[in-house]
């Protein structure tokens, strides 16, 4: 049984003395990713304020390997605990390496000054998410998938123990949230880092996590593997969502498809369409960068766009882990892009 990196017990969280969060207890082993999932406004990030020690706790404790969080000097928290927030990076003239270097400053002292080591630091980060092409571009230029590249980078640069981050796919579109969760849950798992987050995407919560912690009316509702937690019922229930609206909109447990535009005026699955009128990328199937080898049954229109009416891949459950053992061909294929190959 590995040792327990991060241990909250019993604590409440929140402003001016009124509790948002009450009584929240977990734990977090090296390796671990646990998410916490819930409705806009429950706590959240909160929480990860208050884990993160830039909120102080109304009550309860929270230990960092065996340490009190609060009895550690500045110093010591920054060198084993990092955190990623959506708030936007003022970094005008700033290289990606600059950026990067920056999570080394609990390194170099006061005056800031790399060592070989720190920059071969940040050579390794940035190598590890695939952002190495990038060191020398300006932060300011970088699209929002690259820039998650690069803060993962800088927080990967602090050499943590723990890592928090809040929403870290916020702003990503579909290719690079797969690339920033993978490239996450290999850190965890290679480097041994314990990861707290929050998510909106449950698909994603379900894949990337060893557990979900979550937040519902004050407090935690529920502590488990996603396999356990997330039923069509519970999450009506842990979003407030009427009975049964869950299925009628996403469908059900047994025709799950894997990502649907449902803002799309063909929704749901190009029911009544003629096939001239739509594509796959309609339902933003995630492997049709991939052209004629996406692996599923297909067709092309006479419009030249493909007929995916027949398709069975990647667009059930049951299917997923197909899906994901093509991942790498994705990720490939968009750092070729991103680095302009």
């Amino acid at each position: 049984m590995k040792k327990i990196m991060l241990d909250v017990s019993d604590l409440s969280v929140g402003y001016g003395g009124e509790s948002v969060l009450r009584g929240v207890s977990f734990s977090v082993r090296p390796g671990e990713i646990v998410t916490l999932i819930g409705p806009n406004g429950a706590g959240k990030s909160t929480l990860l304020k208050t884990l993160s020690r830039r909120l102080a706790p109304l009550a309860g404790t929270v230990t960092l390997d065996g340490e009190a969080l609060s009895a550690m000097g500045e110093g010591a928290l920054s060198r084993r605990l990092a955190i990623m927030t959506t708030e936007r990076v003022r970094a005008e003239l700033m290289s990606c390496a600059d950026v990067v270097a920056t999570g080394r400053y609990p390194y170099t002292g006061r005056l800031g000054i790399l060592s070989d080591a720190d920059r071969q630091a940040v050579a390794d980060a940035m190598a590890l998410v695939h952002a190495s092409a990038l060191s020398e571009q300006r932060f300011s230029e970088l699209s929002d998938g690259q820039r998650q590249r690069v803060m993962l980078a800088r927080a990967i640069c602090q050499e943590p123990e723990l890592l928090l981050l809040d929403e870290p796919t916020s702003f990503l579109d579909v290719k690079h949230r797969l690339e920033f969760l993978t490239t996450l849950q290999k850190l965890a798992r290679e480097k041994g880092i314990a990861v707290v987050m929050s998510l909106h995407e449950l698909d994603c919560a379900a894949r990337v996590s060893d557990t979900l912690l979550c937040v519902r009316d004050g407090r935690i509702d529920r502590i488990g593997p996603p396999g356990e937690i997330l039923s069509s019922a519970y999450i009506e229930t842990l979003y407030n969502m009427e009975k049964g609206s869950y299925d009628a909109f996403f469908g059900s447990a047994g025709d799950e498809r894997f990502f649907q535009n449902r803002a799309c005026k063909f929704f749901p699955c190009h029911s009544g369409v003629a096939e001239a009128d739509f594509s796959c990328l309609f339902c933003y199937c995630p492997l049709y960068a991939l052209g004629d080898s996406c692996g599923g049954r297909f067709r092309y229109t006479e419009a030249g766009v493909k007929s995916c009416l027949d398709c069975d891949f990647p667009h059930r459950r049951e299917n997923y882990d197909r899906l994901l053992a093509r991942w790498p061909e994705l990720m490939a294929l968009a750092r070729e892009k991103d680095d302009g190959v």
